[in-house]
């Protein structure tokens, strides 16, 4: 049977009525197959997302988002208030699921991760189905030949693969799965794409325009990327109302006019940065008087302005009704619940929480880089990774047909490009993401909903490239009997890539997830120890259990502080939700410097054990700048001081304050309280008190002045029995994050025989840490420098080497590579001038060149033997003391400073600024009075130069209040500060 026959006997009866259906302008909009396309693709994802949920609480921001659910507290910026509602529905239905005989909402919570991604990728199955007929109909030629039973089951194969593909695509089936917010997220694009396509196809209909904005709104509250996706609303608004469209945007220019003018309101111009400020609130308020008057210039385009009002502020008036559910955060800050992030109860913490203020602020990328080429190209890579290339390809297919589609179509598929463009590259632009492997496995998630779009493009391509088989290559039965099953066997591809595919493996693992109970092993080994891991145990690994004493449970009413993400969440996680070791308090060593997290603690735990007042923390604060200031620590971030505040930026400096504060928490509380910590950044005071207890450290309460060998022993029984039962899981092979999170426990507890210099057993343990996750960049450079440290510079070489063709991305991989090499360098100089001087033909140069390496490479005892030897020389030019004086400043060594300028002194006792120098020295190292005896000399030897200059002189800052300080330099005024003349 030819075509044109199928066509024609297909285009009677049946063929007359569907015509008609398509244009009816009120009534039903959606067939009959487009709903079973709906529930085909709903169905079968679902029942596959039900297949590989999780069991329990996975490891990441599961545990944190489960508690905020359970408690209907609020979880991280920007607070998920939709979510939290939802998938507390969920939790409270499936109430009664336990695992271990424990409560386990966590199950309810990943349920609802597939519910709601099941539901994304069956409105995707929709949209195409309905979307793809008009497009097929807007074809001439495709409907002169090709009958409606065909058309209509290329639609629906279309509808069904393209969702069947989105729902097995590696991010969203791997959030799809465990309790995350991202499924949700894609939901609601989709349903938005959804009601906004109908309402292109139906404009008078001014109803849909509204739910489309509500359920933006509301979308918002869920994941604020959303936002993108509104250049895709305002295009669709373009194409089918121009005057709505004009209208909105004139609201729009006065709106971010009123924002320009109340943050020029709030910018105070004075302290140091007074001109720069009054430069920008200038800036900001010229912008504000442009963005005023831009309605104006709507106007001179077509002299009207404002005719569709009613319709404009409806729209954004349901746009602000779906953006009130964030003032659920307040109402449910104000129940104290355990999980209440940023304490939005305040105005300060509800403006925190919803600006996403813990984050780093936005730093787009410079678009005419090379960098950010290499971000769209790195961005394309991962979009080939979701779909293979082949299937992607098939999005290109219905660009091909564009010039012969009717306007609607064409119309609509503009509309979608620019949602694929803003929610790819413009996102891309305000992601700005490093390269290497973990940044892009972390940014990832964000770009599900940029794969949805791309995926309804992939069934459009389904659909054409069925129809062109059938009208043109192959006819009717090949297509039907061939293609057909080909193009609905398309997401099989996918499951085997999830199944088989090594470097997917490698870089982010399966997106499986049942059977992965390794966030539970995380937080109840944790915490209950040795007894619940061998409750757990199957009969045959008791046996090989090492020693059934170890690790011990934590003791009653412990502190235990986590530090990273899954450190923290999942052990809250175990205490709130599964009611385990509820006597537990958990405290995340990370967050202590923010004031926001410090409230919530106070009301969580402050009527039990000591939580650092808020003058406590500013008294944190106060110290570190204080150090800082005095050169005893390194700034580590960005300190700057305006109007009496002070501002820490850098995580560094950040994790100093949060040290401080550790440490005040650890001494108010250790005599009645153990403490425990799962490590994130290193906290270097803790080491000395620090001990291996299983997977995590004990803190113990006075420092140590040797690890014990039982201690020693247990971990490494205990990580060798752990380490080999998990390389031999297949399931913790197929999961990256649980890889990652082991990894990190053993890397932490490798840091404490490095800090101890027991160089065997921190080799041994990172090497376990590195076969545990062999793309940890922790593992790796903490390794090497373990064998840096034992001048096996060729094996750091090598190691390093080998991760950075693992993850060529990763540029501070480069730099460390780099600094192996230098330091390798320096250290064969090393032993040519040893050689040197044993050979007694060493000059002085070389003897400082020597110092300085000896210096750089953190061999203390030579340095301070050789500098010892220049400093006692008195044959040697002055001008070599202040050289050595240079050295020592490197170390902020103000003791030796002082006594290599003595030393110069000695030779050339006329010379101020040097006497100026000595005597700040003197101060620095506490050495008042013999500091005060430099000051009168330079004084003496200067006259009023010397005095105005000290005056100057921000060294002498911490001393100006000292009435002897004064008798010497009475004050006159302040003005710059002067640096180590010398120095």
């Amino acid at each position: 049977m030819t075509p044109s026959r199928t066509s024609k006997d297909a285009q009677g009866a049946i063929g007359y009525h569907a015509t008609s259906f398509f244009e009816h302008r009120t009534g039903a909009f959606f067939r009959k197959v487009d709903w079973l396309a709906f529930a085909t693709a709903f169905t079968l994802t679902f029942l596959v997302y039900c297949a590989t949920l999780a069991p329990t609480v996975t490891l990441e921001d599961s545990g944190e988002l489960v508690v905020a659910s359970d408690y209907l507290g609020v979880p991280h910026p920007p607070g998920y208030p939709i979510w939290t509602l939802l998938s507390w529905f969920f939790q409270w239905m499936f109430h009664w699921v336990k695992y271990y005989g424990y409560p386990n909402p966590a199950w309810s919570v990943g349920l609802m991760s597939a519910f709601f991604g099941a539901l994304a990728c069956g409105l995707l199955a929709l949209l195409v189905s309905r979307s793809g007929t008009d497009m097929l109909r807007g074809v001439a030629q495709i409907t002169r030949k090709m009958g409606y039973a065909e058309e209509t089951l290329f639609c629906w194969i279309g509808g069904v693969s393209a969702g069947l593909l989105l729902a097995f695509s590696p991010v969203l089936w791997s959030q799809s799965v465990i309790a995350e917010v991202y499924s949700l997220n894609a939901f609601f694009l989709m349903l938005i794409l959804v009601v906004i396509y109908r309402w292109m196809c139906r404009p008078h209909e001014h109803k849909l325009l509204y739910v489309g904005a509500f359920v933006f709104g509301v979308g918002l509250t869920n994941h604020q990327t959303l936002l993108f996706a509104a250049l895709a609303l305002l295009a669709a608004v373009w194409f089918r109302h121009r005057e709505l469209f004009r209208d909105l945007l004139a609201l729009a220019f006065v709106a971010i006019a009123a924002l320009l003018f109340w943050r020029a309101s709030g910018i105070k111009p004075g302290g140091p940065n007074a001109a720069q400020l009054t430069r920008f609130k200038i800036i900001t308020e010229t912008l504000g008087i442009i963005f005023l008057l831009a309605p104006g210039g709507l106007f001179l385009i077509e002299r009207k302005i404002l005719t569709e009002w009613r319709h404009a502020l409806l729209i954004i008036a349901c746009v602000a009704l779906g953006l009130s559910f964030y003032y659920y955060m307040p109402v449910a800050s104000e129940q104290n619940p355990p999980m209440n992030w940023g304490y939005p109860r305040t105005l300060e913490g509800f403006k925190h929480a919803i600006t996403r203020g813990q984050y780093e602020k936005i730093k787009p990328a410079e678009i005419f880089s090379i960098t950010f080429l290499r971000q769209l190209g790195s961005y394309f890579r991962d979009l080939r990774r979701q779909f293979t290339v082949p299937i992607a390809l098939l999005a290109l297919v219905p660009f091909l047909f564009f010039p012969r589609l009717e306007r609607k179509a064409r119309d609509w598929l503009i509309t979608s490009l620019w949602a694929f463009f803003s929610l790819s590259i413009v996102l891309v632009i305000f992601l700005n993401p490093k390269l290497d492997i973990q940044t892009l496995f972390i940014q990832r998630v964000q770009l599900i909903q940029s794969h949805a779009v791309y995926a309804v493009w992939i069934g459009y391509g389904i659909m054409f490239a069925l129809t062109l088989l059938e009208t043109v290559i192959l006819g009717r039965n090949l297509t039907r009997y061939a293609a057909v099953p080909v193009a609905a066997l398309l997401p099989l591809v996918l499951i085997w890539q999830n199944a088989f595919d090594q470097e997917q493996l490698r870089i982010v693992g399966g997106a499986e997830q049942n059977g992965h109970d390794f966030g539970w092993q995380f937080g109840a080994w944790q915490l209950e120890g040795v007894n619940r891991i061998l409750k757990e145990l199957p009969p045959e690994e008791l046996k090989s259990y090492p020693n059934p004493e170890y690790p011990p449970p934590m003791e009653t009413n412990a502190i235990f502080f986590g530090g990273t993400d899954p450190g923290r969440f999942v052990p809250t996680y175990m205490i709130f939700c599964a009611h385990m070791r509820e006597d537990v308090f958990l405290i995340t060593q990370n967050a202590l410097a923010d004031n926001t997290y410090m409230s919530v603690m106070r009301d969580l735990y402050g009527d039990q054990i000591w939580i650092p007042a808020q003058h406590d923390s500013n008294r944190a604060f106060q110290q570190y700048v204080e150090d800082v200031r005095a050169g005893r620590i390194p700034a580590g971030a960005s300190v700057t001081f305006e109007s009496g505040r002070v501002s820490v930026q850098g995580v560094q400096g950040v994790m100093m304050i949060n040290g401080i504060l550790c440490r005040m928490i650890f001494d108010a509380n250790k005599h009645r309280h153990a403490f425990y910590v799962e490590e994130s950044y290193v906290i270097p005071w803790m080491y000395p008190y620090l001990t291996p207890h299983g997977l995590i450290m004990k803190l113990n309460p006075e420092p140590l002045p040797a690890l014990p060998e039982d201690i020693v022993r247990n971990d490494r029984n205990f990580w060798d029995w752990y380490s080999h039962r998990l390389l031999n899981n297949r399931r913790f092979l197929r999961d990256v994050v649980a890889r990652k999170t082991f990894s990190k426990l053993r890397s932490a507890i490798a840091g404490i025989y490095a800090f101890r210099h027991m160089f065997e057993h921190a080799e041994y343990a990172f090497k376990q840490a590195v076969s545990l996750y062999p793309l940890s960049p922790e593992a790796n450079f903490r390794l090497a420098d373990v064998y840096m440290q034992q001048r096996k510079f060729g094996l750091a070489r090598q190691l390093v080497e080998d991760f950075l063709e693992q993850d060529p991305g990763n540029n501070k991989v480069r730099d460390f590579l780099d600094q192996i090499k230098q330091t390798e360098a320096r250290d064969r100089r090393r032993q040519e001038l040893e050689t040197a001087f044993r050979e007694k033909r060493a000059t002085l140069n070389d003897a400082f060149e020597l110092a300085e390496i000896y210096q750089e490479l953190n061999l203390m005892p030579h340095f301070q033997q050789l500098t010892a030897r220049i400093l006692q020389d008195k044959n040697i030019p002055p001008e070599a003391y202040l050289r050595l004086a240079q050295i020592y400043a490197r170390r902020k060594d103000y003791g030796m400073i002082a006594e290599a300028l003595q030393a110069y002194l000695e030779r050339a006792p006329s010379n101020s600024k040097i006497w100026v120098d000595l005597a700040a020295a003197r101060f620095a190292a506490g050495q008042r009075e013999p500091a005060l005896e430099a000051l009168r000399k330079a004084v003496e030897v200067g006259g009023e130069p010397a005095r105005d200059a000290i005056r100057r002189d921000q060294r002498f800052d911490p001393v100006r209040n000292d009435p002897e300080f004064q008798r010497i330099v009475p004050a006159v005024r302040t003005s710059l500060p002067l640096p180590f003349s010398g120095l």
